[in-house]
């Protein structure tokens, strides 16, 4: 009884993370699966992963003094790799906003399912082809193992946690790189067609004045459109590769931070 008693607690110590990163994770959060469905995945991958999660004495007196505590933690952890993930799913949906005025697309707005909110047209354009990456990349799947790699070595937050200097000074890092990388790779896919753009609205402003009597404004916008459009198709395979590039690198840094602890 004592043995069923300890492995269901460990049970729920997997599948509070679990549940934690599925619920708010892109791809798996909103209505692109129901409730049930992610408390299914949540448990058949928390039934798979408690058998070779490595249980030490610490965590077997951490479970038995504060339980409840450590499922938070737990939770608080899946949070945080959640996270991980929006932020760099909204670097690409950024960069999709930082040309759409350009192209004419500015007012209109879509409603995205995941995030239950209304963007911008270019921006859930870019959002949908960055999840479509995510799944043929295989990406979800660096999700499960950095996942499966953190009960390894970040079972539960020590209680010294806020006093480690060394954990503290590498959160901190990490957290400036997604901050810096948000906007850098919003630039870096949305730079060819922001350029192009700027390229086609100077020509037309030198048509204007070369010859007043033609309308450029009204055909300015079709114009716009037409090669903001080419362009995406042109640099589609680019955008592609830099998306799972991004990817890689993001899972790259967070397995550092994981190790550090």
């Amino acid at each position: 009884m004592e043995v069923f008693i300890r492995q269901f607690e460990l049970f729920t110590v997997v599948l509070s993370r679990l549940l934690a990163l599925f619920s708010f994770a892109p791809g798996y959060s909103g209505e692109t699966l129901t409730f049930f469905q992610r408390m299914a995945l949540s448990f058949f991958t928390a039934v798979i992963l408690t058998p070779v999660m490595p249980v030490t004495a610490e965590l077997s007196n951490m479970l038995r003094e504060r339980y409840f505590t450590v499922l938070l933690e737990q939770a608080i952890i899946g949070l945080f790799l959640a996270f991980c993930l929006q932020v760099i799913f909204a670097a690409f949906q950024m960069a999709g906003e930082f040309f759409s005025v350009q192209m004419g697309f500015g007012i209109n707005e879509v409603f995205d399912p995941m995030g239950q909110v209304s963007l911008p047209l270019m921006g859930s354009f870019k959002n949908l082809i960055a999840l479509f990456v995510f799944f043929v990349s295989n990406a979800y799947l660096e999700v499960i193992r950095a996942l499966a790699y953190s009960f390894e070595r970040i079972p539960f937050l020590p209680q010294n946690f806020w006093e480690n200097r060394v954990g503290q000074e590498s959160l901190v890092d990490f957290l400036f790189f997604l901050s810096s990388s948000m906007f850098l790779i919003g630039l870096k896919v949305a730079l060819p067609i922001m350029g192009t753009l700027l390229l086609v609205s100077v020509s037309i402003g030198m048509i204007s004045k070369a010859a007043p009597q033609m309308n450029m404004l009204m055909m300015g916008y079709p114009l716009k459109i037409l090669v903001g459009f080419l362009v995406l198709m042109w640099i589609a395979p680019v955008a592609i590769e830099t998306m799972s590039a991004q990817f890689d690198i993001l899972f790259h840094h967070l397995d550092e931070l994981i190790r550090r602890f």
